[in-house]
């Protein structure tokens, strides 16, 4: 316009910028123009007007100059500029600390990051330490490996001896079968009929069924009459008489084992009475089908004897039994059979030692009874559950060739452990075996977690009263028992005593039982925790031959 309607003109200019980093700064520059108009009205331009102080207000005008006052009543522009002073003044003191705050997040950032690139380096470190201690390790954790690993000679040699029991007719094989199942019925009553003789009784034992039942078959070839066919009905024999010899060879055969991971001998003696010896016939006979030695000796010289029985029991256990009879149980005998047999076999998969922790037993009601050391492995093992045993089932095999294995079956909590071999005997073996194979076929990858105690345990039986029960009454009577065919004196058998131990350990299993016929005259349990009461079978899958069986209830006798 042409004139001012104001004395001065104030004009504003907002800028606005953005730094990289994104921050909004507003710079408010303010600009005032100050105009006086002529004291006539005059009408001043923009060029005439400058602006060149603050404090002392100098205008020009056409050439003129006139000096402005610091108390001009326009103090109030001033005040608006110390205004926007401060106000630009705070602005930058709070950028200042914008980016002192921004400079201390970026340094707090660089110093995590070097704390985290120092704890990766730190790791790397460590991990290529722990290669490098792997790496010196690893020989000789493949060679405590392969020590353990069977050698072609003895796979070889397992094979041969499984070969033998294939490669046989079907004559023999059936044969083989009759006398088997004839075993296999006598060790799982004489099982039974143990521990319905103890239930009361809280303790560990061990017997060998196969050391009785091969001593009694001896006697097959001296009894007749009803002697003979209660030891044939007991015993699960057929009355064909070859047979019995055909198939206790084939047995005796297969049960000579003797590799690095497993060794099974038997053997078996006959001390005759040197001034009453047995008839020619007998002892031929039981030599050559029974591979039985006959050994006089004389039972007046009850220390002699028995030492020399003792000595017999020794060599036969691998030293293991050291004493079957003492000089008292010579006192009127006139002959008496020994049947001894050795286990050793090493687990197909050891147990870790360093795994073995002290762990609490239970009774079968769920009391604690002490401390075992529990062995533990993890690995894919057969494993079953039979509704008609209540029982878990868990086969732990022997050797390299799977034919040998032990055979623990854990009760159902609360279900009494007799009660379970009693049902074992109705159930039998082969039914066991078939479920085994059924679970580990259709679970060939899972693995079993199992808990299994160290134990060792020796057991001494008398069986004359469990035999009785079983139905052998003849033979232990002095008027009743027809042993003719062995010798010309009236005998009988007076007393069966067994003895028998185990050890069980991270490597494997130890065995060997003793049985003695002392004859007289007639005018004397996918987890298998195994920490409360289980049974234990050792069988031999290849014949179905139960050579051990036993129980573990009480911890005090445990192994460690």
């Amino acid at each position: 316009p042409s004139e001012f309607p104001v004395n001065f003109l104030t004009s504003k200019c907002v800028c606005v910028c953005v730094t990289m980093e994104k921050f909004l700064y507003i710079n408010l520059f303010l600009v005032i123009l100050v105009g006086l108009t002529k004291a006539q009205g005059g009408n001043p331009t923009a060029s005439n007007i400058q602006l060149q102080q603050v404090q002392g207000i100098e205008i020009t005008s056409n050439g003129g100059q006139q000096t402005i006052p610091q108390n001009i009543k326009d103090q109030q522009e001033i005040r608006d500029i110390l205004i926007t002073q401060e106000f630009l003044q705070k602005q930058r003191e709070q950028e200042l600390l914008q980016q002192q705050a921004l400079q201390q997040q970026e340094y707090l950032q660089k110093q995590q990051q070097a704390l985290l690139q120092q704890q990766a380096l730190q790791q790397q470190q460590a991990l290529q330490q722990a290669l490098q201690q792997q790496a010196l390790q690893q020989p000789q954790q493949v060679q405590q490996v392969n020590s353990r690993l069977p050698t072609l000679q003895e796979v070889q040699q397992e094979t041969a001896q499984t070969n033998q029991l294939t490669n046989i007719s079907k004559l023999e094989q059936e044969v083989l079968r009759l006398i088997s199942q004839g075993s296999e019925y006598f060790a799982l009553q004489l099982f039974k009929s143990v521990l319905q003789e103890n239930s009361a009784q809280n303790y560990n034992f061990i017997m060998s069924p196969f050391s009785v039942w091969s001593l009694i078959v001896l006697l097959v070839e001296g009894a007749g009459g009803k002697t003979l066919k209660e030891i044939e009905s007991v015993l699960g024999l057929p009355d064909n008489i070859a047979y019995v010899r055909h198939g206790y060879q084939q047995i005796r055969t297969a049960l000579n084992v003797n590799t690095s991971t497993m060794e099974i001998s038997t053997a078996h003696a006959l001390f005759s009475d040197k001034n009453r010896p047995v008839y020619p016939d007998f002892e031929k006979t039981i030599e050559q089908f029974y591979l039985t030695e006959v050994i006089p000796v004389n039972y007046l010289e009850t220390q002699q004897t028995a030492q020399t029985i003792n000595s017999f029991v020794a060599r036969a256990t691998q030293g293991r039994v050291t004493q079957i009879l003492k000089r008292g149980d010579l006192m009127d005998a006139n002959m008496i059979l020994i049947s001894a047999i050795y286990f050793r076999g090493q687990w197909k998969s050891p147990f870790n030692v360093s795994q073995t922790t002290e762990e609490p037993f239970y009774d079968e009601y769920g009391k604690a009874q002490g401390k075992v050391n529990m062995m533990f492995q993890r690995g894919s093992f057969p494993y079953t559950a039979i509704a008609e045993l209540d029982a878990h089932i868990l086969e732990l095999p022997y050797g390299n060739m799977n034919r040998l294995s032990m055979i623990i079956l854990l009760p159902r909590k609360g279900i009494p452990l007799g009660q379970v071999i009693e049902k074992l005997a109705t159930v039998r073996l082969q039914r066991v075996y078939d479920e085994l194979k059924r679970a580990s076929d259709e679970y060939e990858d899972d693995e079993v977690e199992v808990y299994l105690p160290r134990f060792k345990t020796t057991a001494d039986f008398v069986l004359n009263r469990v035999l009785e029960q079983m139905g052998l009454l003849d033979l232990f009577s002095p008027t009743n028992a027809n042993l003719s065919k062995i010798t010309n004196s009236q005998i009988y058998l007076s007393r069966l005593i067994h003895k028998a131990t185990i050890e069980v350990n991270d490597q494997g299993t130890v065995a060997s039982a003793i049985t003695a016929g002392v004859f007289a005259n007639k005018a004397t349990p996918p987890r298998f925790y195994a920490n409360r009461p289980f049974a234990y079978l050792i069988v031999d899958k290849s014949t179905n031959i139960l050579l051990f069986c036993g129980q573990v209830k009480n911890p005090s006798t445990f192994y460690f």
